[in-house]
């Protein structure tokens, strides 16, 4: 395994700091929006236009890819995410970051599908777990990291927007000196969103319940800190909490849901999730302590209920068709993310800022109770016949491919599929 990851070292530095450089990005671009005084409703559009920057992103990048290769794509991708960044700093108006945003939504979506594909292919089945484990690390830490970047200078001037530019534009430097092939150019996503349905309400219900209520949070979470009574650092400390919140529960509830029907995990992480939400909303301002633990558990809840509803959805998809079961829940968390974001910022026009954590709370007591409907009417697939668990990154879809049983979007020999009585409660 170490020799593994040192052959595959540059890839992972990029990855990190491409991380923390997206991090910081993420939340300084809601935080200097507010700091500049757009309206609620510019700041939610502005997170919307990153996730349909995102979804392009995602369909188009193997195009790209395959009409570049990786190394250049990724240095075009690299170069204009630097750009968008630094134009925020140069151009303070709601329509123009709103492209801005979009741009970078696409750029990071490429990156990310370039890096993973090279991570596939530089992984053989022994390790690709443990490999994707690793990413999944770096890519929280990565995130949490770049939240500490705002202590050093206000969100409204131009420093910030520059060091994330800086962070960005080094993220190239590990992957452009690499002496590696390039790894094979991934397949075009294939979606079917119907037929994912048809196999798995609740996973469809799940990546969209991640979508409109992570959107939100990303988006306007740090706007809501502030409006707490938090300065850019408290609101950066906001979101490291929850992503802590993530880090430490994510695999333990996967395992969890390898030992038992995965809904009832599913279930918790709603319930959990809607109380943060119901606090966050009625918390009152300086309460920092209170607003950090409750965005742990917030963190804790929502966050892994992505990774859990893949998992239950490949429970009843055939092993070949795993790739196409996370294009498309991934497709649908990012119509969740382009959506939740503007209707929460609608809402806080005329409410106050908690309300957007009243909207989280609904959206998962809504994911609970359809939860509870499908216990009720379709049995668990038996724990021996479960893959198990992976977590699955919200980034590409290129990603699925470091699933320890895909190796490039095709079936192992070993695990091919071979003719099997059809999985309990399948439709």
């Amino acid at each position: 395994m170490k020799s593994a990851i040192a052959a595959i070292a540059a890839l992972l530095a990029s990855v990190f700091i491409l991380f923390v450089g997206s991090g910081l990005l993420s939340t300084l671009v809601p935080l200097a929006a507010n700091a500049s005084g757009f309206d609620p409703i510019y700041v939610g559009l502005i997170g919307s236009f990153y996730f349909i920057g995102m979804a392009l992103g995602c369909i188009a990048a193997p195009w790209l890819i395959r009409r570049t290769g990786h190394i250049r794509a990724f240095g075009a991708c690299t170069a204009a995410a630097t750009a968008a960044a630094v134009m925020h700093a140069l151009i303070v108006e709601p329509i123009t970051w709103n492209v801005l945003r979009c741009i970078s939504g696409f750029c990071f979506a490429a990156l990310y599908a370039v890096i993973e594909s090279w991570l596939n292919d530089k992984s053989d089945n022994t390790i690709r777990g443990r490999v994707l484990a690793v990413y999944n690390v770096i890519n929280l830490t990565g995130m949490a990291a770049g939240q500490q970047f705002l202590r050093l200078f206000p969100p409204g001037g131009f420093q910030l927007f520059s060091v994330s530019a800086l962070l960005i534009s080094l993220a190239a430097i590990p992957i452009a000196l690499t002496r590696s092939v390039s790894p094979p150019v991934p397949e075009s996503p294939r979606l079917n969103i119907p037929w994912l349905i048809h196999i798995s309400p609740v996973g469809v219900a799940g990546a969209a319940t991640v979508g409109l209520a992570n959107g939100v949070f990303w988006t306007l979470g740090p706007v809501y800190a502030t409006d707490k009574g938090l300065d850019p650092a408290g609101a950066g400390l906001f979101i490291t909490a929850s992503i802590l919140g993530a880090l430490l529960v994510l695999w333990p509830a996967g395992r969890l849901s390898d030992r038992i029907d995965r809904r009832f995990v599913i279930l918790g992480c709603c319930v959990v999730s809607a109380l943060a939400g119901i606090g966050l909303a009625l918390v009152p301002a300086m309460a920092s302590t209170w607003m950090f633990a409750l965005a742990f558990l917030f963190g804790a809840g929502a966050m892994p209920i992505y990774s859990i509803a893949t998992a239950h959805t490949a429970d009843y998809a055939a092993s070949e068709d795993m790739v196409q079961v996370a294009t498309g829940l991934l497709l649908v968390y990012t119509i969740g993310a382009i959506i939740g974001p503007t209707l929460a910022a609608a809402l806080m026009t005329y409410l106050p800022s908690g309300i957007i954590f009243a909207l989280t709370a609904t959206i998962h007591t809504l994911m609970a109770a359809l939860t509870i409907i499908r216990l009720r009417r379709r049995a668990a697939v038996p724990a021996d016949q479960r893959e198990p668990f992976t977590a699955v990154p919200r980034t590409s879809p290129a990603a699925v491919d470091l699933h320890p049983h895909i190796e490039g979007g095709e079936i192992d020999g070993d695990d091919a599929p071979v003719a099997e009585p059809p999985r309990a409660g399948a439709v």
